[in-house]
């Protein structure tokens, strides 16, 4: 029974550091354009041989972390090259390693006229990579994008059923974790100067944060109990 006390304890020690890092990486990006936060889920020892799920359990399992998809506050910026999409859907780039999708709108032009994210990969448009040369570029809600007067694209804008198969990647960017068929939004729309921030509540992952590095001492205290408790039970044996 103390074996199995131990690895409770030890379990749960290791789950508390992987929950930490989830929160910590969700606070250090409260104000990272279109960033959506990471939720642990949590599966209790006892429940794991019951067969039920529970979500937040302390002492328990970290069944999986998922990402919630909830749209962060929209925020004008009179930038014109700042997208933010309103409603479902991401905006689509093209990478080495295949298409990804993201939300955060912050794009800029390549040397080659080419709108681009922070991260250098193509925006696409209905006909491809956008390219943007001219003075006055002006997008509508539709995506349509306009550059001195004349229509060049539209911006893709990418839904999806289950949002459940789109991965984080890096550099805020989603990938498929299995195929999907991309669906057109609905009643999305895109809007220009603007950009979507973050869905982070910095106060809630605060009190998160504390919440986690109390249990993580907790666990800490327990497991050195017991190996006290182990430690003066072999020397008590010797000694007989």
């Amino acid at each position: 029974m103390g074996n199995i006390s131990r690895l409770a304890s030890i379990t749960a020690y290791e789950n508390q550091a992987k929950y930490f890092s989830t929160v910590v990486n969700n606070l250090s990006n409260a104000h990272t354009p279109g960033f959506k936060r990471d939720l642990p889920l949590f599966r209790s020892l006892l429940d794991r041989n019951m067969g039920q799920n529970m979500e937040a359990i302390p002492f328990g399992l970290i069944k999986e972390t998922r990402t919630v998809f909830q749209q962060g506050d929209l925020r004008q910026t009179r930038n014109a090259l700042d997208l933010a999409i309103e409603g479902e859907g991401f905006f689509k780039l093209k990478t080495p390693y295949g298409f990804r999708y993201t939300r955060s709108g912050n794009f800029k032009l390549n040397q080659e006229g080419v709108l681009t994210d922070s991260s250098d990969f193509p925006v696409m448009g209905k006909k491809g990579e956008i390219v943007l040369k001219g003075q006055t570029i002006t997008v509508n809600r539709d995506g349509m994008v306009d550059v001195d007067g004349n229509q060049v694209d539209q911006v893709a804008v990418a839904a999806f059923s289950d949002l459940g198969l789109l991965k984080k990647d890096g550099q805020n960017h989603f990938r498929l974790e299995d195929p999907q068929e991309e669906k057109e939004s609905q009643d999305s729309r895109v809007l220009q100067g603007t950009l979507e921030a973050s869905n982070v509540n910095p106060f809630e992952e605060m009190v998160k944060l504390i919440d986690s590095l109390r249990t993580y001492e907790s666990c800490l205290k327990m497991i050195q109990s017991q190996d006290e408790m182990d430690s003066k039970a072999a020397n008590d044996v010797g000694r007989v």
